[in-house]
């Protein structure tokens, strides 16, 4: 699992990635996040019968050899049903019970979310970029959430991205 985290975290910071190196193939979709009063609070897309069990905060780092990732948050053993589906805030008790890394100083400008989860006895993992700018910009209603790209979304829009929250067509006999 680490190596599919790992290549997640260098991601170009143009899309999120949902991967579940185990659980899907890899498909494009977006994650949102919004300000509750003065905490960060970010909407994964997740499949209907998946839990979250972890999440991280990662910031690309470069240097004239590589190209690597540096964890500035990370928790475990969400503590509320939203945070296993998807929805949490970063650097919060309230959401994790377990901090495994904790946030020294503010969240920069960009960075990724990296999220753990399970769907059907399978670990898999899932990576969604945010961008503070777009934020910062953004006039949200109760319930919204941005994207990086600045779209925004409600939490059922940004869950009916996954293919497997969106209905298979049937066809009549």
């Amino acid at each position: 699992m680490r190596r599919c985290a790992r290549a997640l975290a260098g991601v170009a910071p143009a899309v999120m990635l949902l991967t579940s190196c185990h659980l899907t193939p890899p498909t494009t979709m977006y994650a949102g996040f919004r300000m509750d009063g003065s905490e960060l609070v970010v909407a994964m897309p997740v499949c209907r019968d998946e839990t979250i069990t972890g999440a991280a905060v990662h910031v690309r780092t470069e240097d004239d050899k590589k190209i690597s990732s540096e964890t500035l948050w990370s928790a475990r053993e969400p503590r509320t049903a939203e945070a296993r589906t998807g929805v949490f805030r970063v650097n919060s008790p309230r959401d994790f019970a377990t901090v495994t890394e904790q946030l020294s100083g503010a969240l920069p400008d960009e960075f990724y979310v990296e999220t753990l989860q399970e769907r059907k006895g399978e670990a898999g993992s899932a990576s969604g970029y945010v961008d503070l700018a777009e934020l910062k910009s953004a006039d949200l209603a109760d319930g919204e959430f941005v994207t990086h790209e600045g779209k925004i979304m409600t939490r059922a829009e940004i869950n009916a991205q996954h293919p497997c929250n969106q209905r298979r067509k049937t066809t009549a006999p």
